[in-house]
């Protein structure tokens, strides 16, 4: 299950910071030191935010809703052209999102390149659910490719909970440029991932069997190794 954090390490992604456990006054600047994603108490005590965020480019500062999302981790990409967010719609088990801010000449520009990652992978549960989507890290040197997590949901209800497959994808379609099972991406991306995804059980990918649900019919397997 996922758990909030604070300092070194997001949830999915070991280089994240978090947001959502931050003091106010924290900066995240971009590498190329030129913009910042800006902490701060919420602007006014009946706000639904724990904190109020800003991007501060090109002399610009630009309100954004990231402090009230739950568990929000941000990383920039090398080239400084734009950040992800990984945060949950509701509480610690989900749904998790990921959203790309491009921080432009004229404004903030935002994405979401995977809505519904079931159309990268359908998790096998009672009822019909969507997977979580997590941004592990930018891949490259650019803000063009980013490597996601799309995780079985944390419920008692569904098979091999908590397990994952791992997808290079391009931005800003979202299109998928590389696949890795569990296994296989947890030795390419161990330490680029947050505790979240190293814990994921392999015996379930392994024995995919021995993670079903008492009563769940005709479990699909095929959470690639």
């Amino acid at each position: 299950m996922a758990q909030p954090v604070g300092g070194g390490g997001g949830i999915y992604s070991h280089s994240a910071v978090s947001i959502w456990s931050a003091k106010s006054g924290l900066v995240i600047a971009s590498p190329d030191g030129t913009k910042a994603i800006v902490v701060e108490s919420p602007r006014s005590p009946e706000s639904d935010e724990t904190h109020a965020v800003t991007v501060k480019t090109n002399g610009r500062e630009y309100k954004t809703p990231i402090g009230s999302w739950v568990n929000a981790e941000a990383v920039w990409s090398s080239d400084s052209k734009a950040f992800f967010v990984t945060y949950s719609d509701g509480g610690n088990v989900g749904t998790y999102h990921v959203k790309v801010f491009y921080a432009t000449d004229v404004g903030l520009r935002v994405i979401e390149p995977v809505p519904n990652g079931r159309r990268l992978f359908a998790p096998t549960c009672f009822d019909p659910e969507r997977p979580n989507v997590a941004a592990i890290r930018w891949m490259g040197t650019d803000s063009s490719r980013l490597l996601i997590a799309v995780e079985v949901p944390p419920h008692s209800s569904c098979a091999s909970m908590g397990t994952f497959r791992a997808f290079e994808i391009g931005l800003p379609e979202g299109n998928v440029l590389s696949r890795y099972g569990q296994i296989s991406a947890k030795k390419l991306f161990w330490d680029a991932m947050g505790n979240e995804l190293r814990d994921a059980d392999d015996v379930c990918i392994q024995k995919p069997q021995t993670c079903v649900p008492s009563g769940l019919k005709n479990p699909k397997f095929g959470n690639e190794k």
